[in-house]
């Protein structure tokens, strides 16, 4: 396995000798999600086209009934496999960096905590975009297929579509197979979550409201574009009113109590429950995702980005810096110990000013406070649906930006993450991506084929380059 040395904070090759001090195990952007809730919209990525409705994408891929089971072949594999691939420590720690669900729902949050801590759990596609009828039968398939070719990916043979012309097959069964029950039997291993986006807002870009959960929890799904709506801003007008993009849905589907909107409080809560390392009910009740996990060698800072405002990007308030300095200035005065910072949003979505709050700080704000803790080694993050790795030079040697790719989306892989230090002192960190593995005819399988035919031509930038995968970085930081 080829690893590419960068050496944008100096450094050379290490020698082969070293200690592991730490085995992280990353994912991100898994949005495992409910395909027939009534609270989504799916008909905007018909308008995927048009630049005006493209700050509103992805709402919608075509393979989205799926994702739970890619989620449910990277918990097995790191069952089966649980050290890091390089130097063969156990992982300290499974790190989830945010949209860990799609829509801010609890029957999301459930079917995410039962597969990665363990439990059985079931998504059912029956009334999604799949079927071009809730309640299919042969005449009505046939009625359909005369009317139009199905503007979304329909599995079954017999019903012309607009996606099967582009590479997408027909699956016998699949809404009998996507929606079947899993058993998990959890990672095995000590993990942790951040909050992004899809955690806390409806499709990643607006907060729940008491309108949007009635339609969550409703019998009526959109499936096409509300007659005459044509907001001249769609991003600003899903932000402030998002019930007007889903209500008056046409279809029929079954209500499910466990549609329900989540807020900060309850899942946190939901993930103290199930065992989640770094939180406490004390984070639940007072809606702070914000915590600290230590171990022998390094301290993680796990780091809530999301804006109060809404919308996808995200912004940090001064009370978080101030926590953060603080918890950063404790290991810079511990030798032999240094530092991770993990969060949903990485560097270059820290950039949200919807609603002009003057708490809230963005990039330059937090590098600022980075730079100033020699301790911090690394910064994590998800969000951007791409692997990426960028260099922070700065006053003190500065430290590495670590960017994992989506699961919901190709490449569908993790990341580990190992610590080593060497006898001289040195550290640096190796970085090796993961894939699931997942046989051939499984639903692991065929969402990571269907992921690869939907990212295109955008596949290339979102593997990231050489050095953005399997790498080698020197830290500028040593401890003794």
């Amino acid at each position: 396995m080829r690893h590419n040395l960068r050496t944008d904070l100096g450094g050379r090759r290490p020698a082969a000798d070293g200690q592991c001090l730490l085995s992280l195990l990353l994912m991100s952007d898994v949005q495992v999600l409910d395909p027939v809730s009534p609270a989504r919209c799916e008909w905007v990525e018909l308008l995927a086209d048009d630049p005006l409705w493209q700050p509103l994408l992805h709402m919608h891929r075509p393979y989205e009934a799926l994702t739970h089971w890619a989620l449910d072949a990277h918990v097995r594999a790191a069952r089966r496999q649980p050290v890091g691939p390089m130097h063969g420590r156990r992982h300290d720690l499974a790190l989830f960096l945010g949209d860990n669900i799609d829509n801010a729902q609890a029957n999301e949050l459930q079917a995410f905590l039962a597969i990665v801590a363990g439990g059985r759990t079931r998504m059912p596609a029956e009334g999604s975009v799949h079927e071009p009828d809730a309640t299919p039968t042969a005449t009505s398939a046939a009625t359909s297929a005369a009317q139009a070719p199905w503007p979304y990916w329909c599995p079954r043979a017999d019903v012309p579509d607009t996606w099967k012309p582009l590479g997408y097959p027909a699956v016998p069964d699949f809404l009998a197979r996507a929606g079947a029950v899993i058993d998990s039997p959890g990672l095995g291993l000590p993990w942790a979550a951040l909050p992004g986006n899809h955690d806390l807002m409806i499709q990643g870009t607006a907060l729940p409201d008491p309108g949007t959960e009635a339609i969550a929890l409703g019998a009526r799904k959109r499936l096409q574009r509300p007659p005459g709506f044509a907001p001249a801003d769609p991003l600003t007008h899903y932000v402030e009113h998002p019930a007007d993009f889903s209500a008056g849905g046409e279809r029929a589907v079954a209500p499910d109590p466990g549609r329900r909107a989540l807020d900060r409080h309850s899942w946190i809560e939901a993930l103290v429950e199930a065992g989640a390392a770094g939180l406490t009910p004390a984070h639940a009740q007072r809606g702070c995702a914000d915590a600290v996990i230590d171990t022998p060698h390094a301290r993680i800072l796990l780091l809530d980005t999301n804006h109060p405002a809404g919308d996808y990007q995200g912004s940090v308030g001064r009370e978080q810096l101030a926590w953060l300095e603080a918890q950063l200035a404790e290991v810079d005065a511990q030798p032999g110990r240094c530092a991770l910072l993990a969060t949903h949003h990485g560097s270059p979505s820290i950039v949200n000013t919807r609603g002009s709050d003057p708490q809230r700080v963005h990039t330059e704000a937090l590098l600022a406070l980075l730079h100033r803790h020699p301790s911090l080694v690394a910064w994590l993050s998800g969000h951007r649906h791409l692997h990426e790795i960028r260099a922070h030079p700065g006053p003190n040697g500065g430290f590495w930006e670590i960017a994992t790719g989506a699961l919901i989306d190709w490449p569908v892989q993790g990341r580990t993450v190992e610590l080593v230090r060497t006898t001289d002192g040195a550290l640096h960190l190796t970085c090796t991506l993961i894939d699931h593995g997942a046989a051939e005819g499984s639903l692991a399988h065929l969402h990571h084929t269907l992921a690869r035919r939907f990212a295109g031509t955008q596949a290339d930038r979102m593997m990231g380059g050489p050095g953005d995968g399997n790498a080698i970085l020197p830290c500028a930081t040593r401890i003794g």
